[in-house]
């Protein structure tokens, strides 16, 4: 008895000893848990943030991207995509049109940049990288950062410069109408002359372009001026013969419709 009895006052302890370390080990396991959700729920809170700013996630596998820089892809588009404006700008290589983007929260963290016709155009993903969208390829191609780049602002022309430019303009849309097409511009402040020059030249290639079609060039028949004012929200409509485009000058180039815009409403009428 005194030998069982031995044995079965062990065998509790031995109980106990294992009980103490299997609590343990939880507590353990449960404080490790909590501080590994913390820090992924504090890597999502961040996750809009940085792709905003443009700091990647802190996992030790990409490095911040400077606000302003150059990318391509690996079929050969390149752009410079710029983050130091109020709307994010990107200009693509052999294209003089600067396009005004918007961030948008995608699905898993990811952020969107749409253009103004809400086409996605970038999408920055949670873990810092790019996909670029185009018509080509909808699904999207990686790209890769190339280099650093200077951020987009507008030059500075005088009136009779901006004069020059929306003669020069006419004449162009002329040309491809075999028509007169009137430029003008009714500027209420001063120093936004380059402004209404590049909505001007943004507004003749989208007329052009729809031109290209027969049933485009009938469409826009009826336009004999194209008129460019100030005023918000930035857009473009049709009053009887007139094109009017109509600038927010405090936006700066996300203050003036694309060419897709203006192309949209010449064919659809909105």
């Amino acid at each position: 008895m005194t030998y069982f009895g031995l044995t079965l006052v062990k065998t509790a302890e031995n109980r106990a000893a294992e009980g103490r370390y299997v609590a343990l080990l939880c507590l353990i396991v449960a404080a490790f848990s909590l501080s590994f959700a913390d820090m992924a729920f504090g890597q999502g809170a961040r996750t809009l943030r940085e792709s905003l700013t443009g700091q990647m996630a802190n996992d030790g596998r990409n490095r911040s991207a400077p606000p302003v820089a150059r990318f391509s892809t690996d079929r050969g588009a390149s752009f410079v995509f710029d983050r130091s404006q109020r709307n994010p700008l990107i200009q693509f290589d052999g294209e003089d049109e600067v396009w005004a983007l918007t961030p948008t929260p995608g699905p898993m963290g990811d952020v969107i940049f749409k253009n103004d016709m809400g086409e996605p155009v970038l999408k920055a993903t949670r873990w810092g990288g790019m996909i670029l969208f185009s018509k080509d390829r909808p699904t999207g191609d990686p790209v890769a950062m190339t280099g650093q780049a200077d951020a987009f602002e507008p030059g500075h022309i005088s009136p009779s410069q901006l004069f020059q430019h929306m003669v020069r303009t006419s004449k162009r849309v002329s040309g491809s109408f075999k028509r007169l097409i009137r430029f003008e511009g009714d500027i209420d402040t001063p120093g936004v002359e380059y402004l209404f020059a590049d909505a001007a030249t943004v507004t003749a290639d989208a007329m052009i372009e729809v031109s290209s079609s027969r049933e485009g060039r009938k469409l826009l028949e009826p336009v004999q001026e194209v008129r460019l004012t100030q005023g918000r929200p930035p857009g473009a409509r049709i009053e009887g013969n007139t094109l009017v485009v109509k600038l927010d000058i405090h936006r700066g180039w996300g203050g003036r419709p694309s060419s897709k815009r203006v192309a949209k409403l010449l064919t659809s009428g909105k």
